[in-house]
């Protein structure tokens, strides 16, 4: 094992530094390859060229009164084993003041849905029963409009307000959705984020350890020897050489990528973050850089931007709408205060950390929930009864 480890370690050292190589080699050009990316098909997901590549844009001063807001969520599951199919949303909120002396803001708002309509529900045309996958999709549509409404009551109230989101802003398991479904949950974002822009407040989400691998993926395409690519029909692949000769077959193999895979295959295993992490200081944040991701193409003037993020102990995917990517003060502000928070919480927003403390559910919270529940329904003669997996799992014989 240790063998095959160093082995590995000494392989992602080479990859790296092609990385960074190819990195700084296209620099000065990083026109030419966002033709190259705008031009080509290929099966990953590639950066929308906003600000080129290039070094780290240097950490904005914090302004001295400033209110962050953030929330996060969590839930109880609906168990099909318990007392009842119920399940719980518990949203935690936050509301920090900088600079006034005003007292936080830090609590948290739990539902309870039980209700035939709420447990059940029908898109496409089918009617289901609410699942982990939806209790999901709704927990994040209520964080999101919960912060929405949080910042705006601040803003009211004469706060500059910043409003932080726990993760990606990107509805991407949206995508293969019913279109109804899709559209309602898209709908009730979509009309957050307007009131956001319209009150002129800078929503991000921070994603925190990002895998995500855009600009790996576009150093690999600028690796592909071929003016424009088509990865479906690569012809370094045996099943895409039928329309060639052998003369033609034998150039492509007797290529400079002879013995090393497909041309884009040296980098694979990368992410963004490593690669950034070696361009990037303290405080600094990368150019923007545009989101290509299909479900994009339905949020009209609230399309999302990005930028990576040294926030010290990590590098952070930060995420932002079109309107604050476009107004140099308030991605200024949203750099500025990301920074500021990460450091108040030791490298991870601090106003997030707080979001989630208020609002995860955690096993023994879970327990004491059912158990409340059936002693309620006990002393109100209402039948109650549990499956025998989960009388089991409570009441081991050995």
């Amino acid at each position: 094992m240790v063998v095959d480890e160093r082995r590995v370690q000494e392989d992602f050292r080479a990859k790296l530094e092609l990385a960074l190589a190819e990195y700084r080699r296209w620099e000065p050009e990083w026109q030419t390859l966002a033709t190259k990316i705008n031009k080509s098909r290929t099966s990953w997901l590639l950066p929308g060229m906003a600000d080129g590549l290039g070094g780290g844009v240097e950490r904005p001063e914090r302004p001295a009164e400033i209110s962050i807001a953030a929330t996060d969520g969590s839930q109880i599951f609906p168990d099909r084993h318990e007392v009842s199919s119920c399940f719980l949303i518990n949203i935690g909120y936050i509301l920090l003041h900088y600079g006034t002396g005003e007292k936080p803001l830090m609590s948290s708002k739990p539902t309870l849905y039980y209700r035939e309509e709420e447990i059940f529900e029908e898109w496409g045309g089918r009617r289901m029963f609410v699942n982990r996958d939806l209790v999901g999709f709704k927990r994040s549509l209520m964080e999101f409009t919960e912060l929405a409404d949080l910042a705006l009551a601040a803003k009211a109230e004469g706060h500059p307000v910043v409003a932080l989101s726990d993760g990606t802003l990107i509805l991407w398991n949206l995508e293969g959705k019913p279109q109804d479904f899709k559209e309602s949950y898209l709908q009730t974002t979509l009309e957050a984020m307007d009131s956001l822009r319209d009150a002129r407040i800078p929503v991000a989400g921070y994603i925190s350890q990002p895998g995500s691998q855009e600009l790996i993926n576009a150093l690999k395409l600028g690796l592909c020897p071929l003016e424009v690519a088509d990865c479906d029909r690569c012809p370094w692949q045996a099943e895409n050489q039928l329309g060639f000769n052998e003369d033609e077959i034998g150039a492509i193999q007797d290529d400079l990528w002879r013995g090393h895979g497909l041309p884009c295959s040296p980098l694979e295993g990368l992410n963004d973050a490593v690669l950034v992490s070696h361009v990037l200081s303290p405080g600094q944040r990368t150019p923007l850089y545009l989101s290509t991701s299909k479900i994009l193409n339905e949020y009209g003037s609230h399309r999302i931007y990005y930028f990576y993020l040294d926030v010290g102990a990590e590098i952070g995917r930060v995420e932002i709408p079109e309107w604050v990517a476009t107004d140099p003060e308030l991605l200024e502000l949203v750099h500025a205060c990301m920074c500021d928070q990460a450091d108040k919480g030791q490298g991870y927003p601090v106003a997030l950390a707080e979001a989630h403390e208020r609002a995860v559910v955690r096993g023994a919270d879970r327990d004491t929930f059912y158990r409340f529940l059936r002693d309620t329904f006990v002393k109100n003669n209402i039948q109650t009864s549990i499956s025998t997996k989960s009388f089991k799992k409570r009441y081991v014989g050995i």
